[in-house]
């Protein structure tokens, strides 16, 4: 069943009422953006209304007051009436133009520098007084412009011979030469060299001064010529006596060669003619200083006729060349066999055996080349018959039985060994290190002094090299820029804070100044943004008085770090061109927006006229409707 007329009609109001709801709810929800809108734009407004900006006053030529924007070229830039102003970044670098820049870079010296902005030169009233500082009154006669190291050169070529001769330098340490310190003739001579290498320096009637006499006086200016001490007369260290340990030295003897070599047989016997030959009249022996020997009862006498030849030292025609075991045992028998009855026993047994074996060799050669004597050598003469070999052997075991009783000696000998030579060596050792101590004293205090003398000399001879060679270098320039002109000071101040270490040096490395770029050379916005937020900060060039700190090469001037808003140049005011604009922004935005809110009002009036016509005419339709359904159902009841 279809809808009626009523029903669609109905249906299309409806539908129109929820249109208008709708639209009449975006309108209203508009209308508070607009509310949002003039509270901002006022907002801004206010914010106008309290804004500044930075005013910079200076004068011109004519004194005349004039204020400008607060740039950095406005604030940097060279005038005559004008305070000096920097800017410094973070790391400290003073901001600079790219022409500044440009300037310092190409610029070796203050004076090249200044060049660059126009300021021409002067003679320089400081080049005369460095030079009599350098040289005295005569400097015209001693420097050239064209060979400024002519004299440095001429003393150093005359002098750095001599000077070579005695100094060694290296590595920080100085060292003299020891010959010349202890020979008086060969330093003096030394010294001679020193005067002859400067003595032509002066030039006729002129005399040099300064900084330079000071060095060539200073190299003749050396220490004269002072005598070591002497040891004392016989001051040498005394030789330590030795106990001879007779046992240790009868063991020696007794394992020498030739002792080995005495058999039971006449060969034998020739050995042991050896053997006694050498403790008797080797070197150091029993007999040596005598010419003959006597046995004990005065039966055998041997006399020696020809000198000692102490590498062969037997009668007979056997060769014994080392008699060193034997030399030292016959020395320490002979040295105690007067004080010793039992040491004298055994020299006496010593002396009767060889002249027994003499004896016996003289009375029973049997031709052997072997064991026959010398008669050329000797003489012997004898009222006994000769003893057999074997009574010879016996009387050989005896003499080396009483050689082994000699341990049982050797305290008693030790003890009177100490007692008299000793005692005595101790107390010539303990005066010889009192001497020797005393001396070693003054040699040392004397070398300390001569060696101090000598390093004072060179290094106040050294430094007055150096002074006067830094002198020289640091020569100032004999035409400087002019002063006078009104600009020299400003860029010599800059000069100095880009990086300048003096008149003639810089630093290269561009750690004292930063480039600023151009769009912001004159944006006072830019400027005002970055001193109120720290990102750069101000510096101005100040007078010191005397007393106070200040860079002496900027003449009593100083870069001093100030607070921005304490520049005396520089004024803040209210920004009356920013508060225009805002308030002709404020009255544009107010005016569009009561025009909007109008218009809306105008809407939403009509939306409510046309709401309520068609509540209205909904109303009425749906009565209608509900009759007839009433009818309808009465109808069919």
């Amino acid at each position: 069943m279809g809808l009626s007329a009523s029903q669609a009609r109905l249906l299309s109001i409806t539908a129109r009422l929820s249109h208008n709801e709708s639209q009449s709810q975006l309108i209203t929800n508009a209308k508070l953006r607009l509310s949002d809108q003039s509270s901002d734009a006022s907002k801004e407004y206010m914010e106008a209304l309290n804004s500044t900006e930075f005013i910079y006053m200076n004068y011109d030529s004519t004194g005349t007051k004039q204020t400008q924007d607060f740039t950095f070229g406005a604030v940097t830039q060279y005038s005559d009436i004008k305070n000096q102003y920097g800017f410094v970044d973070s790391a400290g670098r003073l901001l600079v133009t790219a022409q500044d820049a440009s300037f310092y870079e190409q610029s070796d010296t203050l004076s090249e520098f200044l060049e660059n902005y126009g300021i021409g030169k002067m003679e320089n009233p400081k080049y005369d007084p460095a030079l009599e500082n350098i040289y005295g009154d005569d400097f015209d006669n001693f420097y050239d412009e064209n060979d400024p190291d002519e004299w440095l050169n001429r003393v150093n070529n005359s002098t750095n011979g001599a000077i070579n001769n005695m100094v060694t330098a290296g590595n920080g340490n100085v060292s003299f030469d020891e010959s010349l310190i202890h020979d008086e003739a060969a330093y003096n001579a030394w010294v001679e060299s020193l005067k002859n290498g400067v003595k032509n320096i002066n030039t006729g009637d002129s005399k040099t001064d300064g900084l330079f006499n000071t060095w060539v006086d200073s190299i003749t200016d050396v220490p004269e010529f002072v005598e070591e001490p002497t040891p004392p007369e016989g001051l040498h260290k005394p030789e330590e006596p030795e106990f001879p340990d007779f046992s240790a030295l009868a063991t020696a003897y007794n394992g020498s060669q030739c002792y080995g070599s005495v058999g039971a047989s006449t060969s034998g016997i020739g050995h042991m003619e050896h053997n006694l030959a050498a403790l008797l009249w080797g070197e150091g022996g029993m007999g040596e200083g005598t010419l003959s020997l006597t046995n004990s009862d005065g039966t055998i006498t041997v006399n020696r006729d020809a000198p000692i030849d102490y590498g062969y030292v037997s009668l007979t025609n056997f060769n014994f060349s080392d008699t060193t075991s034997s030399k030292e045992l016959a020395a320490a028998i002979n040295d105690y066999c007067e004080d010793y009855e039992e040491i004298d026993q055994i020299k006496q047994t010593l002396i009767d055996l060889y002249c027994d074996v003499i004896n016996y060799l003289d009375k029973n050669a049997v031709g052997s080349s072997t064991t026959e004597l010398d008669s050329g050598r000797y003489t012997i003469s004898s009222s006994e018959s000769a003893k057999s070999a074997s009574e010879l052997y016996s009387q050989w075991q005896d003499f080396y039985n009483q050689l082994g009783n000699f341990k049982d000696l050797q305290q008693d000998m030790y003890d009177q060994w100490y007692q008299e030579e000793m005692v005595p060596y101790l107390e010539r050792l303990e005066q010889y290190k009192k001497e020797q101590e005393q001396y070693e004293k003054d040699y040392k205090k004397w070398h300390d002094d001569f060696i101090g003398g000598l390093k004072s000399w060179y290094e106040g001879m050294q430094t007055a090299k150096t002074n006067y060679n830094e002198a020289l270098n640091n020569l100032p320039d004999k035409m400087i820029p002019d002063e006078e002109n009104p600009k020299y000071q400003w860029y010599t101040n800059l000069w100095f804070r880009m990086g300048g270490i003096s008149e003639n040096q810089k630093e290269d490395n561009n750690n004292g100044y930063k480039v600023l770029d151009d769009v912001f050379v004159h944006n006072k916005d830019w400027l005002k943004f970055a001193l109120e937020h720290g990102i750069v900060t101000m510096e101005q060039v100040q007078y010191q008085e005397e007393g106070e700190t200040f860079n002496e090469k900027m003449n009593q001037y100083a870069w001093v770090s100030i607070q921005y808003n304490t520049c005396a140049d520089m004024v803040e005011q209210t920004d009356e061109i920013a508060i225009a604009k805002a308030e002709a922004e404020y009255q544009r935005k107010t005016t569009e927006i009561q025009a909007k809110d109008k218009k809306y009002d105008t809407d939403l009036k009509k939306l409510d006229t046309e709401h309520n016509a068609l509540q209205t005419e909904y109303d009425s339709i749906k009565s209608v409707i509900e009759k007839n359904v009433e009818r309808s159902f009465k109808a069919f009841s």
